[in-house]
């Protein structure tokens, strides 16, 4: 009788573990933006792709929209600590953790997306080294369209911004404001529309595609693409759960999160010439940028990237460098 037990507690641990191989690993993922918004969908590919390589080893669960509670700023540490395994960590907004991260989301820093990402490839192995010590690194990389600004008025001169109240998202769309007379509010995208609604705000920057998300025309008339930042979003995953995971399965995440990060660049530009004919069908003015306004805000920029990198240090400067003499900038 003692033996029988004995078998039948084995068959039971043994189908246990078995169960539990089966199951395979799930990771919840963090999403900042709403399950329609095109980065959201790229990670929605990301983990179909990863389920079914894996024939459902590793399933990650996407939470869109911020739904599971963290904020922006907060992403890096949360990741850090465990609190999430993966998340979409835009750059910008974790510079008050790491502010060699801002590295990519510096005003007028870059004209086109190609050179966004040629910053971004230089930049990278000191992202890599900062994320180490959060715990953490990127599995891929996407980018936003260029941000413009959406406000009630025209704007053709830096003399036209001062007394905004603009809804920025990040440092540097502070350290704009504060260098072109805006009263420049960070706020969460959700807070946005009933802060216009209650007269609290009278414009925001940010790009064609979250305009079209927010249906900007609702509440503001002109769009106009100053294209102060081409924000990245890197896609983190936590160190120690990662090293939880076979050998095998990290090969075929690696794989396919190279062959996202091609695609979600490639993504952006056709996403922007789709949102820009929306806004436009819907009432809202796509003004061109003179190159009077362009030779102003370049000139901003220069002294908010010059301020920037003092702080960030020499490390951001000699990517800085590197960029500039790459790109004939300086």
């Amino acid at each position: 009788m003692k033996k029988i037990t004995i078998l039948a507690l084995s068959l039971i641990f043994a189908f246990a573990a078995a169960s539990e191989t089966l199951a395979g690993t799930k990771w919840d993922m963090h999403l900042n933006y709403g399950a329609g918004n095109f980065h959201s969908q790229g990670a929605q590919r990301f983990a179909d792709r990863i389920k079914k390589a894996t024939n459902g080893e590793l399933e990650i669960v996407l939470h869109p929209g911020a739904s599971l509670g963290f904020k922006g700023p907060e992403l890096l540490r949360a990741v850090a600590e465990g609190q999430l395994v993966i998340a979409e960590v835009p750059t910008g907004m974790v510079e008050g953790d790491a502010p060699i991260l801002a590295l990519t989301a510096q005003p007028f820093i870059s004209s086109n997306a190609k050179e966004q990402r040629m910053l971004y490839q230089m930049a990278k192995p000191t992202y890599a080294k900062e994320l180490k010590k959060f715990g953490q690194f990127t599995l891929y990389t996407s980018v936003w369209p260029f941000s413009g600004i959406y406000t009630q008025r025209p704007i053709s001169s830096v003399a036209d911004l001062k007394g905004l109240k603009m809804r920025v998202y990040d440092g540097t769309g502070l350290a704009f404001g504060k260098a072109t007379g805006i009263a420049a509010r960070k706020m969460p995208f959700s807070e946005v529309y009933p802060a216009m609604k209650a007269g609290l705000l009278d414009s925001m920057y940010t790009s064609s595609v979250s305009g079209v998300d927010a249906k900007a025309w609702e509440v503001l008339k002109e769009f106009t693409p100053i294209n102060i930042v081409g924000p990245v979003n890197m896609v983190n995953v936590n160190q120690k759960a990662w090293d939880k995971l076979p050998k095998k399965i990290q090969d075929i995440v690696l794989k396919i999160a190279a062959e996202m990060e091609d695609e979600m660049w490639n993504i952006a530009q056709e996403s922007d010439i789709k949102s820009r004919a929306i806004l436009k069908e819907k009432g809202i003015n796509i003004p061109t940028v003179s190159d009077a306004f362009r030779a102003e805000l370049d000139k901003v920029g220069d002294e908010l990237r010059n301020d920037w990198a003092q702080k960030a240090g020499a490390g951001a400067q000699k990517v800085l460098d590197e960029y500039y003499r790459a790109t004939g900038r300086k």
